[in-house]
This record gives structure tokens, C-alpha cells and sequence, in this order.
């Protein structure tokens, strides 16, 4: 089955997902925009990888969403959450009726209000394991050797009668980005996954920007890695709340992929609110805040973080 792939978003993790696909021979198109689309269709897209060294892809099916259109088989959206309600309408247009989208992004529901948006589409639960961003126009920089993706169905999706039809198309999906170099699987609870990946995101991203701090200032013993820890503890008990048990050695398993990052690592959305730039502060952390009041648990770092972005609970 030769799948037709459409990449939303050719940031650091669309353009690695669609590179790594590409560089195997898959058919993938990007969607990509302002520069770093000029600078990929002047001279084709670059990344740099530590487990696969330098790839060039040198002639990428890329263009914008007023430009595209086909209709793709697997869509994986890798946008910011800011910005789903603005790509709904294309992901409508470009999606057949057994069109498979995956979204990979940092925020928790995301899957869900694609699925609502586009009820045609199967909308999977999906999170991925990469560090990686726009180093310069058109090249993109992996930051370390992790590059996992886990995706699945949801809850609602398995009460679908006609749910079995897309096992076909997953499962070939999941050989696709394997021989490509993608560890991908597929999860019987990615509910659970994509908060597990939540739990590491968002406290990092919150303690980033709250203190504008790196990765080498929370790997070592102190004040700054006390915070994200007190943060993921926050959140692991907003997930149990939610019947969402992410295991007893979710905070050493964070902790070991804090490890694994390079020391001047930040998070992209401290970077968004240091230029002044639209950002995914309400999914990260102002999130967490109101499903922590839907089910009743007290996350006192959280606030005081919301608060110091002007968030607050009424």
C-alpha cells in the first residue's frame, strides 16, 4: 500500500517527520510558509541529524495551503494549538473519507477538536519524542538521537462500528516511518501516552518561561529542578483526577529525558513569549490550571505561574 503523506507545518518536527519519510522514497508532500518555504524550494530542505548525519532532501513536493490540491491518505498536522482553527477549513478540502489525520503537537485534546472540526477524517491521539527546530531557512537541527512517535485510537473512535477499517492504513503507516527511521507504535491507550508526554512538556515549558531558564540550569541539583519537579507532580495529580495513572516512575522517566537534551535547550514557547509572539501558553499552562478546578485538585505552582502571565481563576 504506497501512502500518500501531507505534512502541516515544516517546523522542526513536520520537517523531520516528512525528511525522514522522503529520504526512504515515501510520497509526502509539505505545507510550509514565508521563508522557510522560499529557502526549501530554492534549495531543498536539510536536516541534521546525530543518528542519521546530514539529509537533503533536495527536491520536496512543498508549497502553501492556497496552493495545495490533492487529496493525502495520512495528514500529520504539526502546528501550534493557536493555530488549528485557521487550518480546519484546508484540512476539510485536502481529506477523503478514509484520510487518517495525526496530529503532533504539545497540548493535550488536540486530537479531539479535529475529530469535532472534521468528522469525516480518522483523528488519531498522537505525541511524538524529538528535540529539534529551524536553525537557519530551510534546515532544520536535531538537538538529540530520541525520534519516537506513539499513536492510536481514542476512546470515541473505538465505539465506531466502522473503526476496524482503518487498521489497514495504521498499520502501514507504522512500517513507513520504522524503515524510515521513526520508532513509531501504536498504543491501546494513547490517552495515556500523549498525557504522559504532556506531563514533561508542559512543566518544562512552564518553568523555562517562568524563569527563563535552559535545560542545563534544570539538570543540575537546585531551586530551578525543584520547580519542574513540583510541577510535574502537579500535573501527574491532575491526570489521576482524570483516571489518567501514568505509573510511579513518570517523574525519573521526565527527568531521564531532561537528561538526554543538549544544556542551551528552551522551549518554544518561552522563545514565542520572548519575541513577543503568539504562543501556547493557554494549552500548556493556563490548561492545567482549569482542569485542575474541573476536578478539584490544588496546584499551587501552576497558578502562581499563570499568574505571573496574567491568568487567573475565578
Amino acid at each position: 500500500m504506497n501512502l500518500k503523506y501531507l505534512v502541516i507545518g515544516t517546523g522542526g518536527t513536520g520537517a523531520c517527520i516528512g525528511g525522514f519519510l522522503a529520504n526512504t522514497g515515501k510520497d509526502v508532500s509539505f505545507i510550509a510558509r514565508g521563508k522557510h518555504l522560499e529557502a526549501i524550494e530554492q534549495k531543498g530542505l536539510f536536516i541534521l541529524s546525530p543518528q542519521m548525519g546530514k539529509i537533503h532532501i533536495k527536491e520536496p513536493v512543498i508549497s502553501n495551503i492556497n496552493l495545495y490540491d490533492e487529496k493525502a491518505d495520512v495528514i500529520f498536522v504539526c502546528v501550534k494549538c493557536y493555530s488549528i482553527d485557521k487550518l480546519i477549513p484546508f484540512i476539510e478540502r485536502v481529506s477523503h473519507e478514509n484520510t487518517v489525520v495525526i496530529p503532533i503537537t504539545n497540548v493535550f485534546g488536540f486530537a479531539t477538536k479535529i475529530s469535532k472540526k472534521v468528522p469525516k477524517v480518522l483523528s488519531l491521539g498522537g505525541c511524538i519524542y524529538i528535540s529539534s527546530d529551524i536553525s537557519h531557512y530551510g534546515e532544520i537541527t536535531m538537538r538529540s538521537n530520541i525520534f519516537r512517535m506513539i499513536y492510536g485510537f481514542r476512546k470515541h473512535d473505538l465505539k465506531r462500528k466502522e473503526a476496524h477499517k482503518w487498521n489497514g492504513i495504521i498499520n502501514q503507516i507504522t512500517r513507513d516511518l520504522n524503515e524510515s527511521g521513526i520508532e513509531a507504535s501504536v498504543s491501546d491507550n494513547i490517552q495515556r501516552e500523549v498525557f504522559k508526554k504532556f506531563s514533561y512538556v508542559s512543566p518544562m515549558s512552564a518553568v523555562c518561561a517562568y524563569l527563563d531558564a535552559n535545560a542545563g540550569e534544570l539538570q543540575v541539583q537546585g531551586e530551578k529542578r525543584d520547580i519542574f519537579i513540583t510541577l510535574m507532580k502537579e500535573v501527574i495529580e491532575v491526570g489521576k483526577a482524570m483516571d489518567i495513572d501514568l505509573g510511579d516512575d513518570i517523574i525519573e522517566k521526565n527527568l531521564g529525558i531532561l537528561e538526554s537534551v543538549l544544556p542551551n535547550v528552551t522551549s518554544s514557547m518561552q522563545k514565542d513569549i520572548e519575541k513577543g509572539n503568539e504562543s501556547e501558553i493557554d494549552g500548556l499552562i493556563f490548561a492545567v490550571v482549569r482542569m485542575a478546578k474541573e476536578n478539584g485538585v490544588s496546584v499551587p505552582m501552576y497558578k502562581k505561574i499563570a499568574e505571573k502571565f496574567n491568568f487567573y481563576m475565578l
